[in-house]
């Protein structure tokens, strides 16, 4: 959940996204909000909307929210990969993701993303990566998103 800075009012957001629109019209970029909730649960999400408006419409501050304990960055991956339908585009995501949270991967890496998305080969991931230019070789076992 971010508070948008035009207008003040409380929004639900995926945490992955670069920049959202308010109901006002603002483009917020995310990199620049504060992320003042967060959560798996879509409804835990809705309910700390709701309430964040309230408390706004009524003059008052926000009540201190928890923040969910932090998801390794393997869970992370295979979360964004599982919206995609094309199999390319989920090994793509999975390179990103995993370049983003680690700053490098290595095959280890990949074997427990797909341990999460149920696949059985982190070698076939990473050949047909290769194959597609969609990683490359940084060091020794160690590989990058293009």
């Amino acid at each position: 959940m971010i508070v948008c800075p035009k207008c003040g009012m409380a929004k639900g957001v995926k945490a992955n996204k670069k920049t959202t629109s308010c109901q006002c019209g603002r483009e917020i970029d995310m990199s620049r909000v504060k992320i003042m909730f967060l959560t798996d649960s879509p409804m835990e999400l809705a309910e700390s909307v709701a309430r964040a408006n309230a408390a706004l419409r009524g003059g008052e501050q926000l009540p201190r929210e928890k923040k969910a304990r932090s998801r390794s960055p393997y869970a992370l991956a295979a979360e964004s990969a599982k919206s995609a339908k094309d199999p390319l585009e989920r090994l793509r995501i999975i390179a990103q993701e995993l370049t983003r949270l680690k700053s490098g991967f290595a095959i280890e890496d990949l074997r427990k993303v797909a341990s999460i998305l149920g696949k059985n080969s982190a070698d076939d991931m990473l050949a047909r990566m290769l194959e597609h230019n969609m990683v490359y070789e940084a060091g020794e076992g160690v590989y990058r998103s293009v």
